[in-house]
């Protein structure tokens, strides 16, 4: 997914007016005006905060975490012993560099600010501006700056603040900062390097490509030639910089190059780093436990109609909310076969929904009504492991969301005029709802769960691991459980209130399995790109407005 718009363009400048509300979220701030006047010191005490706000951002495009901490980096590792950092953040798919900064930079993703690509054909950014922006009208006295290599960035995302400078190399990106922080005053800078990105589209994203890593390496002594500035500014001790660094998306190897764009987890995967004198080394991991296993006695599902099915109509949702959940365990398929569905799966435009497998050893969720449909793709499943997967679809906030083995894989946006999914098919679990679809999963298919409502987030990570009884807190919501572990005959037997059993029309073979399940603790959330500007506004004590509707969080330690 080559960038258009490189720097031999010359940068245009946009002019948009900021349009806010002026009523302040109650809880938000708050927690804002509870954290303004103090800092969590290497000891681990609050300690008075001292020295000027000050914030740096460094993006690297295209940069893979495992590549960074790989390579020989000593410039960004020195950052960690006083960084609040994760290497298992997530960015938003699709995974094109507009949308990445366009997310990073505005704190919503774009379902709010409208980039899905590198066209910038409907941005929305008069609604939801940049950070830097919002920085200006909060304070004007504040100098913000953008020095970039992608011309993108100051052309359409960047607009209403001090300096923006569009260069074209990293070496000139590199020049400009150094003179920034020895010659001016910055509050808030913003730099973004585009030469690993270059390196991961003609080589390959991956620590084994020397042209990649040796690009990465090349940018970090150009992050400690930026840092020395820093650090040798006139006012530093009296200065209290945040230091932020972090890509726009990862990427793959494709044959002999690479590319991104899509909505895998290595695309989506980044690092970030929240970095400060008085910060502790705080790593922020994926909650996932890839040592549990799962053991018992399942039911084969493979091409020769082995499915379980029911018509009772508790599972056509029609304009309803509603979450399915299952764990799948398969090492191979063909095409696009159903794992769980109740619409006819030869058309995505089909009224009802479906978890499916898919091409590439992958896996997607798709909804229709006739007119519209809504696709979300997954990551990998045909690996011999357990998987849970889960597909919610909330209709109060018009989205569809879906996790992964604890983990949240994509969101979706639901139009105002999406109909009803109520097909009248019957819901399957290892076909779709006509039972005659021709794919067919190979392996096994359990914990399969449906609830009539849109689950949360921490609904859904704190029992991926583990089964649902009756003190889960949705179970009044649980129409359907179906655990699978019943180990012969020819139902899936109910656990649920409802106890609907599906029926296999041919007793399918029950087999002893044990393999590893790759499952959430539902123990923190990671990092995701929406949170950088919510941190960068809070480090500067900015309330945040409600009227914003900023999609992010804060990472910093409290009192910052």
């Amino acid at each position: 997914m080559k960038k258009i718009f490189r720097l031999s363009y010359f940068i245009i400048l946009a002019s948009v007016l900021l349009v806010t509300s002026c009523t302040n979220d109650a809880a938000l701030a708050s927690d804002e005006n509870a954290a303004t006047a103090k800092t969590i010191s290497k000891t681990g005490k609050a300690a008075l905060s001292s020295g000027t706000k000050k914030l740096l951002i460094i993006g690297i495009d295209g940069c893979r975490g495992d590549a960074l901490m790989g390579a020989n980096t000593p410039n960004v590792h020195a950052l960690l012993p006083n960084s609040v950092y994760s290497l298992d953040a997530l960015t938003e798919a699709p995974t094109w560099s507009g949308n990445g900064w366009s997310t990073m930079l505005s704190g919503v993703t774009h379902l709010k600010h409208g980039v899905t690509d590198n066209s910038f054909s409907s941005p929305n950014f008069g609604t939801y501006p940049s950070f830097l922006k919002r920085l200006e009208t909060y304070n004007s006295a504040l100098k913000t700056m953008s020095i970039v290599h992608w011309a993108p960035i100051n052309t359409y995302i960047v607009d209403g603040i001090d300096v923006e400078k569009t260069l074209t190399t990293d070496l000139a990106v590199k020049n400009e900062a150094v003179a920034a922080l020895t010659n001016d005053n910055p509050d808030a800078l913003f730099l973004h390097f585009d030469d690993v990105d270059h390196a991961g589209h003609s080589y390959g994203f991956s620590i084994n490509v020397s042209q990649y890593k040796a690009s990465i390496e090349t940018t970090d002594g150009y992050i400690g030639e930026i840092l020395t500035a820093l650090k040798n500014r006139p006012n530093y001790a009296n200065e209290d910089w945040l230091i932020v660094v972090a890509p726009d998306h990862g990427g793959i190897v494709t044959g002999s190059t690479g590319s991104h764009g899509g909505s895998s987890y290595e695309e989506r995967n980044i690092f970030t780093i929240f970095n400060n004198k008085n910060f502790t080394s705080t790593k922020i991991e994926k909650p996932v436990d890839p040592t549990t296993t799962i053991t018992g006695k399942f039911a084969s599902f493979n091409g020769n109609s082995i499915y379980a099915s029911t018509n009772n109509a508790l599972y056509n949702f029609g304009t309803s909310s509603f979450t399915v959940e299952c764990r799948i365990k398969t090492s191979g398929y063909s095409s696009d076969p159903s794992i769980v569905s109740n619409k006819n799966w030869v058309s995505g435009k089909n009224r009802g929904f479906v978890i499916c497998a898919n091409t590439g050893g992958t896996w997607k969720v798709n909804i229709g009504d006739t007119q519209n449909r809504v696709d979300i793709s997954g990551g990998t499943i045909n690996d011999g492991k357990w998987h849970h997967l889960t597909l919610v679809v909330d209709r109060t906030a018009k989205l569809v969301k879906t996790y992964q083995d604890g983990a949240f894989v994509g969101q979706a946006a639901i139009v105002s005029s999406f109909g009803s999914l109520t097909s009248g098919l019957p819901f399957a679990v290892g076909q779709d709802g006509t039972l005659a679809y021709g794919a067919n999963v190979n392996g096994n298919i359990t914990e399969v769960r449906v609830w009539n409502k849109a689950l949360s987030e921490a609904s859904i990570l704190n029992y991926t691991c583990s089964s649902v009884t009756s003190s889960h807190p949705d179970y009044v919501n649980l129409i359907g459980y179906w655990k699978g572990d019943n180990g012969s005959g020819n139902s899936f037997t109910d656990s649920s209130s409802k106890q609907v059993n599906l029926t296999f029309p041919n007793t399918p073979t029950w087999t002893t399995s044990t393999a590893s399940l790759k499952c959430g603790t539902g123990i923190g959330v990671v990092p995701k790109m929406v949170d950088i500007a919510y941190s960068s506004l809070q480090w500067f004590g900015v309330p945040i407005n409600s009227g914003w509707s900023l999609d992010g969080r804060s990472w910093l330690p409290a009192g910052n």
